[in-house]
């Protein structure tokens, strides 16, 4: 019989789609004296999809407008807490993903992100471990300089060698879909990777990872798409190393 490691699932964030109004009713229903809005809604069914995973995660692209809206000067903190205390009834201690700066303005300058990283500071003082900032592309040099941190991974959606090279100057860890495996490969000549979340893996692709880094250094990655239920449920069944 053939021996098996159980790889951890991470989550990188989820995709949402609009709810009907007879789901939109039924869940306001469940929040009478509560309160909450559509971003509530998104938060807390993507988040109780995840309630099994190692390491879930709260948010994701959809939470761009109310971290927008948060990082303005003098913008009150509630709505952002009232999300992490709705999220914290599914898991403690999130991690939250959210679009990159320059995703949200276009060109973001030093003003604005200093209010991202006040809006950064804000959830960590409320329980959330750490942030994944999503990017269409290569962060700019300044928003790496303001957002660089142990609790930040950033993660690049349709990322090019180019931008790898460019998240591997500041950070370790590093989230990749299976068909870039080889691009890293070769970038590990020059940068130190310690640990790889290879998402949605087929067949084979958590054993060539596992060529790269320890087995220990490894993660099955997710970024959930908005119109499969059983997502989180058949990535950890297929996020399995034969020893």
């Amino acid at each position: 019989m053939v021996r098996q490691r159980t790889i951890p699932v991470r989550s990188l964030g989820s995709m949402v789609t609009t709810p009907s109004a007879g789901e939109l009713t039924a869940w306001a229903k469940t929040r009478t004296g509560v309160g909450g809005d559509l971003t509530t809604f998104h938060l807390m069914r993507s988040a109780e999809a995840q309630d099994s995973l190692d390491l879930p995660a709260a948010g994701g692209w959809f939470y761009g407008g109310r971290a927008a809206a948060a990082t303005l000067p003098d913008a009150p903190a509630d709505e952002v807490t009232d999300d992490i205390r709705a999220v914290e009834s599914f898991f403690k201690n999130p991690w939250w993903s959210l679009p990159s700066p320059a995703s949200l303005w276009q060109d973001p300058d030093e003003e604005y992100l200093l209010g991202y990283r006040r809006l950064l500071r804000t959830m960590r003082d409320n329980r959330v471990a750490g942030h994944i900032i999503l990017s269409e592309r290569r962060p700019a040099s300044i928003e790496l300089e303001f957002l660089t941190g142990r609790r930040v991974l950033w993660h690049i959606l349709r990322p090019s060698e180019k931008s790898l090279a460019g998240l591997l100057e500041v950070q370790r860890d590093i989230a990749i879909r299976p068909e870039m495996l080889e691009v890293l490969e070769d970038l590990m000549g020059s940068y130190t990777v310690r640990t790889i979340i290879v998402i949605d893996p087929g067949e084979g692709d958590l054993k060539r990872a596992a060529e790269l880094v320890d087995p220990d250094n490894l993660l099955t990655g997710g970024y959930a798409p908005a119109d499969q239920a059983d997502y989180w449920r058949d990535l950890m069944s297929r996020s399995i190393l034969p020893r």
